[in-house]
């Protein structure tokens, strides 16, 4: 798979070249890559997921939430700028890059004091807030999803593997993120329900939120 090769510096996925590998986690590898066709210059991050899209229609339906997702346009989360799939049959994801620090990090850097981590935590909300208002999950905010910029503004990222609460979703039925990327959850944040297999809604995304906001303000997670 793509997702495992290392030596992909210089190859190309369409309209893109990566450059360099920036990233390994259970859902793929994230790669640096730049726009060479010549239309505009712009680096992205390419994200690629490891799903399994045999079968007839994959490519489609792969493509098809992509465009769901990217319509997430809000200044606090990294834009999805596209979504398909190599000619090997590797899923892949192309996020807007993002430089910056996981937000526990930069707060602890920049020595914050409260007011202005809850100033950054109120961005989070918003981002957060704009997500569900569009029937998105993100099911894994963490300080490692919610980045700060060297300019000080938060971005939260990995929208792209969330759980969509449309369509089939809606009636409890997996997506085909959802189905391959059920599994995906941190139980330092992970909310009682997915630890025990149970539904998965905007709630699941509030209980990280409270989780971050304790490490935020108290500098240690609220189980530690």
């Amino acid at each position: 798979a793509w997702s495992s090769v290392p030596g992909l510096a210089g190859q190309s996925l369409g309209p893109y070249t990566l450059i360099s590998q920036i990233g390994q986690g259970g859902m793929g590898s994230v790669w640096l890559a730049e726009r060479s066709d010549g239309r505009f210059e712009r680096r992205v991050a390419v994200k690629f997921i490891n799903l399994a899209l045999a079968g007839k229609g994959g490519e489609e339906r792969f493509k098809r939430e992509g465009s769901i997702l990217g319509r997430l346009a809000h200044e606090h989360i990294a834009e999805l700028v596209d979504a398909g799939v190599s000619p090997t049959g590797q899923a892949y994801l192309v996020l807007e890059y993002v430089q910056g620090d996981p937000i526990d990090q930069y707060c602890d850097q920049h020595q914050l004091d409260l007011d202005a981590r809850v100033r950054l935590f109120l961005d989070v909300l918003a981002a957060v807030a704009h997500a569900h208002a569009n029937l998105i999950v993100h099911r894994d905010i963490k300080p490692s999803n919610v980045f700060v910029t060297t300019g000080g503004e938060v971005k939260l990222l990995d929208f792209g593997i969330a759980k969509l609460l449309e369509g089939e979703g809606r009636m409890g039925a997996a997506t085909l993120l959802t189905h391959e990327a059920g599994s995906a959850l941190t139980p330092e944040y992970a909310a009682p329900e997915q630890l025990t297999g149970g539904p998965v809604t905007t709630a699941t995304d509030v209980y990280a939120l409270g989780v971050l906001l304790y490490l935020l303000l108290s500098g240690r997670h609220p189980a530690g």
